[in-house]
């Protein structure tokens, strides 16, 4: 069974370490992704730092994913650790300054699936549920985010 690789951009109107603490908050990404997400061990050297691994429940599915790479607002990477319809799954995000008060969300995954010839059908599933949720982050970021007054 072949790898797959889906990559999304998605730009806000915030400054990228708006974007990062809302993405690092294991506890409350429900905001944006569908499921229900739950920290169920802390990282380091933050808490939702590498080693932190969220439980991700979706109605589909049940996976935990962990934090293995972490650098505070520049890049988080997970893989799925448990669960899922794939056998192998890592998740890149990585954003990037377009200006003081503007973003970059680039948002990649891998994966191989668990059953031959379903690898197109998880990846629109990702595809679809990730970019739902690139938008609902930036839209609530923007809404949320109180620009420094000059």
């Amino acid at each position: 069974m072949g790898m797959y690789s889906i990559t999304l951009e998605q730009t806000a109107n915030v400054p990228k370490t708006v974007l990062f603490q809302l993405l690092a908050d294991h506890d409350n990404l429900d905001r944006f992704f569908s499921g229900r997400y739950t920290l169920i061990r802390a990282g380091k050297p933050d808490t939702n730092g590498i080693g932190a691994i969220r439980q991700v429940s979706d109605g589909w599915f049940s996976t935990q994913e962990q934090v293995i790479a972490y650098k505070e607002n520049e890049h988080l990477q997970y893989k799925i650790i448990q669960g899922g319809p794939v056998k192998e799954h890592g998740g890149w995000i990585k954003l990037q300054s377009l200006s003081a008060e503007h973003s970059l969300i680039h948002y990649r995954i891998i994966f191989s699936p668990k059953i031959r010839g379903t690898g197109w059908l998880v990846g629109c599933f990702f595809k679809h549920r990730i970019k739902k949720a690139l938008l609902n982050l930036a839209a609530y970021s923007e809404l949320t985010w109180q620009s420094p007054s000059p």
